[in-house]
């Protein structure tokens, strides 16, 4: 009868001692310094940028050693209307297209992804003027003295998410469907 408790206690210590070395290895992290998100597409008139420094990030990320193993879970959310080109009008017209008056947020929901070294190929949904798509992102997580520096860029059309590439001067300036969406974010261990 001894030897069953024994071996149940020895059992119930190595269960926990394992549960607890998996929970350890799971972080929460939150975007550190300033994220650079840029939206760059073409026009009849010229190439243009709009650029947004805000971002926010909830994730759940494993590493080991400093380098990154697994990602749990994964959200972006990017305020539509923290995008700017520097021309008053051309951000008018984003907005309208992107309908920010009732669709505040651009959004990345990872549904899973895969890491192998700094390379990450990441399956997800992504949110644009209230239109959700699966899109598929490769990304590099990049170390940084104890944080991990993510890039990537995405090319996208925007009628694929029902938006209406704007247009200016009464139509006689049209910009392309097709755009790139460029990202870079730091991300930080919660402590």
């Amino acid at each position: 009868m001894k030897t069953i408790i024994k071996k149940t206690r020895l059992t119930a210590l190595f269960v926990m001692v394992i549960f607890h070395a998996t929970v350890w290895a799971q972080q929460s992290y939150k975007v550190t310094g300033a994220p650079a998100i840029t939206i760059a597409g073409t026009s009849t008139m010229h190439d243009w940028t709009m650029t947004s420094s805000q971002a926010a990030v909830q994730a759940q990320l494993e590493t080991e050693e400093a380098a990154l193993n697994k990602i749990t879970s994964f959200l972006v959310t990017i305020p539509a209307e923290s995008l700017k080109s520097g021309k008053g009008a051309m951000d008018k017209n984003a907005y309208n297209a992107l309908k920010t008056d009732k669709n505040k947020e651009i959004r990345f929901q990872l549904a899973s992804a895969k890491v192998s070294g700094e390379n990450i190929t990441a399956q997800g949904t992504l949110t644009i003027a209230g239109s959700s798509k699966p899109v598929e992102l490769t990304v590099t997580g990049k170390p940084e003295g104890g944080n991990i520096r993510f890039k990537g860029s995405k090319k996208i059309k925007m009628s694929e998410f029902n938006v209406e590439p704007p247009s200016f001067m009464f139509g006689s300036v049209k910009t392309g469907d097709e755009i790139t969406i460029t990202f870079d974010i730091a991300l930080a261990p919660t402590k």
